[in-house]
């Protein structure tokens, strides 16, 4: 209506408001009221992630080696994660690049 969204956030997102360039809020798990047609959200996770990984080479004698492994990672500094990726929400609350 007019303009005016409401964004709630799960306690393990970060969010920065942006408001007409200049940031507004900031924090996990924050909800408040804002102006769509001049915000900014940015969502930054900051639960544990795990990406598993399966590497197949061939060995100097032609056998296939397969190499299974597990990366797990966690988002320490967010405010400065979300210089480095993209990490801005559109209107649906979903990502706007696939970064």
């Amino acid at each position: 209506m007019f303009g005016i969204r409401y964004r709630k956030a799960n306690p393990t997102d970060y969010l920065l408001h942006f408001s007409k360039g200049k940031l507004a809020h900031e924090g996990p798990g924050l909800a408040f009221f804002y102006f769509g047609p001049s915000a900014t959200i940015v969502s930054v996770p900051l639960a544990s992630v795990n990406i598993p990984f399966v590497f197949n080479e061939p060995t100097a004698d032609f056998q296939t080696l397969t190499v299974q492994g597990q990366l797990t990672y966690r988002i320490a500094d967010p405010k400065r994660a979300s210089t480095m990726l993209d990490f801005t929400l559109d209107a649906q609350g979903r990502y706007t690049s696939d970064q």
